[in-house]
């Protein structure tokens, strides 16, 4: 068998494309669970390597790991019956030696979510409960990866992300796998045709109805809902919830001219690509341009 992998850069609308997924295949009727989303990150999960992999990951440096985690991936895309989705926030790199991180073997595409990074810092922000400033520097650091740790031990594998656009660019610039390319802005303002094309691209059967129910389930007031009832597994202890606004734009009052002009120095050209840098130049060529601050 073979894996769709759900790949994105955080807070890009991984979350939130499972719960579409997850409500469109759920037989129950209702809503489904946000704590039994499928597409969990087992592909990065410490526990999920050790056994799959019968190898003791705490005892290995991240460049060990990183070397088998295309075994582990080609053993996941044995396991798991179809249809097998994937949620992975790393970079589409290779492993040291050269073997692809996300084998074509493993694979039965990609589905890659990109958002506008101006957005991508707020909710990053807030996800992490740290300083925009601080994420700014993040985005742009070629060396940035992600962990998460419990109780000071991390039960996470390294996620190498690279910058921004270095991870976008990692996924869709490369020729061994085929990938879906769906914007979360998009997603946005006409989550029947975004979401339906990758139901489509993931071969799923297709019902346009069962479709808009899952879009209805899985809306942003239904998912912060359930949060707030039953709490969310995905979420960091620190921060006071996951699903927070759900919308496009609100970089325009949330950051400084300062903090806008780093991101597009450093991202232009893939904020350009996907039709970000527009909007951008005309802030900092306005009012908040000039303020400098």
């Amino acid at each position: 068998m073979s894996i769709f992998w759900l790949a994105s850069y955080p807070k890009s609308g991984n979350t939130w494309l499972r719960a579409v997924l997850t409500n469109y295949l759920h037989e129950a009727g209702g809503p489904a669970s946000i704590n039994a989303l499928i597409g969990a990150s087992a592909a990065s999960r410490r526990s999920v390597f050790d056994e799959c992999l019968g190898l003791p990951s705490s005892d290995m440096t991240p460049e060990e790991i990183l070397r088998c985690r295309p075994l582990l991936h080609e053993a996941l895309a044995e396991a798991m019956p179809p249809p097998a989705f994937v949620k992975v926030h790393e970079a589409c790199l290779r492993a040291p030696g050269g073997a692809a991180l996300f084998p074509k073997a493993a694979t039965a595409g990609v589905v890659y979510l990109v958002r506008n990074p101006l957005d991508v810092v707020v909710s990053y922000a807030h996800h992490q409960q740290r300083p925009i400033d601080r994420m700014v520097k993040f985005m742009n650091d070629s060396a940035a990866g992600a962990e998460k740790a419990v109780r000071g031990i991390s039960g996470w594998l390294p996620i190498p992300l690279l910058t921004w656009s270095g991870h976008a660019s990692s996924w869709l610039d490369q020729g061994e796998l085929p990938v879906h390319v769906t914007r979360y802005e998009d997603m946005l303002a006409n989550p029947r045709a975004a979401f339906g094309a990758i139901v489509r691209f993931a071969g799923l059967d297709w019902d346009a109805a069962r479709l808009g129910e899952a879009i209805g389930h899985a809306a942003f007031p239904r998912l912060r809902a359930q949060e707030e009832e039953s709490g969310f597994d995905e979420k960091q202890p620190t921060a006071p919830s996951f699903f927070r606004a759900g919308v496009a734009g609100s970089w325009r009052t949330a950051l400084r001219p300062r903090q806008v002009r780093a991101l597009v120095d450093a991202h232009g050209p893939v904020m350009e690509r996907f039709g970000y840098l527009q909007d951008a130049e005309a802030f900092l060529a306005g009012d908040g341009g000039a303020a400098g601050a």
